[in-house]
């Protein structure tokens, strides 16, 4: 457990030095991941290589975001 949270922390601060980092240098990044932390860095260009042909989508739209989603919503009560 404390190695996944670690992760998950660090992943949140990847976003924001990328996020940083391509704005004070205006820079872009190419990322190929399946995170949702990363996935949903502000101004992302998304492009889903699972559909034919290859389309840009938000980051919402994917299916293993969407299945990240269901099973939150599925489970919402034990949050509260």
């Amino acid at each position: 457990f404390e190695i996944q949270r670690d992760f998950e922390v660090k992943q949140v601060q990847l976003a924001e030095d990328i996020t940083a980092t391509a704005r004070a240098t205006k820079s872009q990044f190419v990322i190929a991941t399946h995170s949702p932390i990363l996935l949903s860095m502000p101004y992302a260009k998304i492009y889903n290589l699972d559909s034919y042909p290859a389309s840009v989508c938000d980051w919402t739209e994917l299916p293993n975001v969407r299945k990240y989603f269901d099973f939150f919503m599925q489970h919402r009560d034990e949050f509260e």
